[in-house]
């Protein structure tokens, strides 16, 4: 599962239904001409050890999220 987040001031968390889902990955980018363009790879004090994604009020950001699931 892959998702685009934009905004700024956002506290994004996930759920499924029947797993729990957690962050892969968090790419902050850009899109230039219609493509995305990755920036900077989030680690997990970004992510908070992939329980949420955060977006700062201070800018408007995008972000790629890739989750995975477990039981």
């Amino acid at each position: 599962d892959e998702y685009l987040v934009a905004g700024k001031g956002l506290i994004v968390t996930f759920a499924t239904e029947g797993a729990i889902a957690g962050i892969e990955s968090i790419w902050e980018g850009t899109f230039v001409d219609g493509r995305w363009r990755p920036g900077r790879l989030l680690n997990g004090d970004e992510s908070h050890q992939g329980r949420h994604l955060r977006i700062a009020e201070t800018a408007f950001e995008i972000q790629r999220v890739r989750l995975y699931r477990y039981r």
